[in-house]
């Protein structure tokens, strides 16, 4: 297996949510969630590690939906599935729920 294949597979946890729609007018008004300017990156961090969602609006039927989902560290790595340890996803997958939907 090629090493992309091998990075798709330790990411496939979050590649769920890509698809879904999003409430970005939620995202902006609750606390220690980050918007970019342009509205396009969504981040919610926990100690070493962050949420990060790469948000896409379709012009056709109007709304924000997710492009890609992925963890990092703080030094802007990307964090595969596995490393991730369960008190940050315990803590930042629920409050990333309230936004899809």
């Amino acid at each position: 297996m090629n090493q992309r294949g091998l990075d798709e597979a330790r990411d496939s946890s979050l590649r769920q949510y890509v698809g879904q729609r999003i409430n970005l007018f939620r995202a902006m008004h609750t606390s220690g969630m980050y918007l970019d300017d342009e509205r396009t990156v969504l981040a919610l961090r926990d100690g070493e590690y962050a949420l990060t969602a790469r948000v896409v609006f379709d012009v056709i039927f109007g709304y924000f939906y997710v492009g890609d989902c992925r963890w990092y560290r703080s030094d802007l790595t990307r964090a595969p599935d596995d490393e991730v340890p369960d008190g940050v996803r315990q803590n930042l997958l629920p409050r990333f729920f309230t936004l899809l939907g």
